[in-house]
């Protein structure tokens, strides 16, 4: 027989059994969003599916009902500790494996392989669950006797789900990683199983599979948890490296250790990677042919990358390319360096070290959500060298905030704002390209300033430009003029270059066009009126790449005009049309 339990056991079973199983599912969702990006299309397909699941995880109970409440029970919380320890390992495999299958044209079986097993371990944890509800049930009808306590269970299972959704994102998620708290929620079902094996059950019910698979699954834990920071380490050298795979398959599952170790920092709002590539691009050869920057200052850090959130952000070798035409170009095409300038976002510093070279600027108002990006912007020895102090700047004066909020309240004017945000991979970034949000930067814009932005792929994608384009047309900015940073495809010390060292006049000719390619960058400057000053480039200024020719080139290198305003391309925070990527994209960082 049975030990007999009381009603609150059964309830506080309940609650903590229901937090580790939404646990799991927000784990698979986070992890989905990481290397997928579309947080809020992911995070709401996992608990559709893990709520659908548990529906059949029900009825299947009902077909398989027979045998002892607490044999059951074991079996369910050891199987939901054993899929719940390795779904985030195995999304991390999947994804490493579906990249490599993407890079040799297989991108339906990278789709099938990295999804398909996302939605499996979704559906088991989810079955595993629709088992264990109603059998807590069960046993709370069972020991409550005649009493029915049906709908206690079921209260204290749906205020387990809350407490385990407030603690993944306010507890958690700041301080541990996704594979630890995935490895201590299994632990937790794991207890679960072993108080049933060894308390609840008569000795006639233990034979020794069970206490063999139990002892298994304890030891795995243990070990994973022991190895908890290595086997992280693992995970982030193959979502940066994992080309180092691409000739081999058979060494997706081999030791990285002869790869250098990333640079990791958390914080609330992301994941900050510094990275050192000592592979590089094959564009590399071209570099001191095209900039005067390693030429000038050669203990400029090289070949190392800023990642957020695992997108690359800024490769330390090319990052002049997109600063100096971001900062600049919009100054000479306003005629006169302004005098209040604000910058929001460009938490490394880089933009602000080239706004600093203007002696006529007198202040620089910075804003930027994450307070340990600007931390290690002033601090970290390979974004020092970057960005060269910038940000100790006495004219510059840091503002750790919301952009939104604080271009809504703030009542100050500025005569040039700096909008340099990440990508929109993800909804939550959505608002800061959206109508709203321009409608607060034209108030807070000078008659005569300027506002310029960074538009990834307005230079080859016609949908986000329309997009960009019809947004702060609805914003009420008259002056829209979009510009595609641009150099040279035929220099002729590249050309030189590549010829005195070997190469063929073919190969030296492509080489050359896919280096201006790759460094260019799309930008958009807005005003409120039509300007009528003329051009202006500060000759005292130290530029490495940004010359007369390359600023006319980058004028002249527009994208069309809007003919009418299309309500349907605006991005606006209450009808976001951003992000637009399909949502079956397995996230690579490079």
């Amino acid at each position: 027989m049975s030990k007999n339990v009381s009603p609150p056991l059964i309830y506080a079973a309940s609650l903590v059994l229901a937090a580790c199983s939404l646990l799991y599912e927000l784990l698979i969702a986070q992890t989905l969003a990481t290397l997928a990006a579309n947080t809020v299309v992911w995070y709401s397909v996992t608990i559709g599916v893990y709520l659908a699941a548990m529906g059949l995880g029900a009825l299947l109970h009902d077909k398989y009902a027979a045998g002892n409440l607490w044999v059951r029970l074991f079996r369910v919380e050891l199987g939901l500790s054993a899929v719940g320890a390795v779904a985030v390992p195995v999304l991390n495999f999947t994804h490493t494996f579906g990249l490599l299958l993407n890079g040799n044209d297989f991108t339906l079986m990278s789709n099938v392989v990295f999804f398909g097993s996302a939605f499996v371990l979704i559906a088991l944890i989810g079955m595993l669950t629709g088992f264990e509800l109603p059998l807590l049930i069960d046993l709370g009808n069972a020991a409550a006797g005649e009493k029915r306590v049906t709908n206690r269970v079921l209260a204290f299972d749906y205020m387990g789900s809350l407490l385990g959704g407030l603690a993944f994102p306010l507890l958690l998620l700041p301080s541990l990683g996704l594979i630890v708290i995935g490895l201590l929620t299994a632990g937790v079902n794991f207890m679960v199983a072993l108080i049933a094996l060894l308390w609840l059950l008569p000795k006639s019910r233990r034979p020794a599979f069970r206490l063999a698979a139990s002892g298994s699954i304890a030891c795995a834990i243990l070990v994973a948890l022991f190895y908890a920071q290595p086997i992280e380490r693992y995970f982030v050298k193959n979502y940066y490296f994992y080309y180092d795979h691409a000739d081999d398959l058979a060494r997706l599952f081999g030791s990285l250790e002869n790869v250098e170790n990333v640079f990791r920092a958390r914080s609330p709002y992301q994941r900050i990677d510094i990275v050192h590539d000592k592979v590089g691009y094959d564009t590399d050869v071209l570099i001191d042919t095209y900039s005067s920057k390693f030429v000038d200052n050669p203990a400029q850090p090289r070949n190392y990358v800023l990642f957020l959130n695992g997108d690359l952000q800024v490769v330390s070798s090319y990052e002049e390319y997109y600063h100096e035409f971001f900062t600049h170009v919009p100054i000479a095409n306003n005629g006169a360096a302004p005098r209040r300038v604000l910058v929001m976002g460009a938490g490394d510093g880089l933009l602000i070290r080239e706004l600093a070279k203007y002696a006529g600027i007198e202040s620089i108002v910075h804003v930027d959500l994450d307070g340990k990006l600007v931390e290690l912007a002033k601090t970290h020895p390979v974004l020092m060298a970057m960005n060269e102090g910038a940000l100790d700047d006495p004219r510059v004066r840091t503002h750790i905030d919301d952009a939104y909020r604080y271009i809504r309240n703030t009542t100050d004017s500025f005569d040039a704002i700096y909008l340099d945000f990440p990508y929109v991979e993800d909804y939550n970034l959505s608002k800061l390209y959206s109508r709203e949000f321009f409608h607060f930067v034209r108030q807070r814009l000078a008659p005569d300033g300027f506002v310029v932005f960074d538009a990834p792929k307005i230079e080859y994608d016609s949908n986000m430009r329309e997009i960009y384009m019809n947004t702060v047309k609805a914003a009420g900015f008259e002056f829209v003029k979009p510009y595609v940073s641009t150099i040279e495809k035929n220099n002729r010390d590249a050309m030189a270059f590549l010829l005195n060292s070997g190469y063929k006049r073919t190969k030296a000719r492509r080489l050359s066009i896919k280096f201006a390619s790759v460094v260019q960058n799309g930008f958009v400057i807005l005003r409120k009126n039509l300007p009528t000053a003329p051009l202006y480039l500060d000759p005292r200024l130290q530029l490495h790449v940004l010359t007369e020719e390359r600023l006319r080139m980058t004028l002249e290198n527009t994208v069309p005009a809007l003919r009418y305003l299309d309500p349907d391309k605006v991005n606006s925070i209450f009808r976001p049309t951003l992000p637009n990527d399909d949502i079956w994209k397995i996230r690579s960082a490079w």
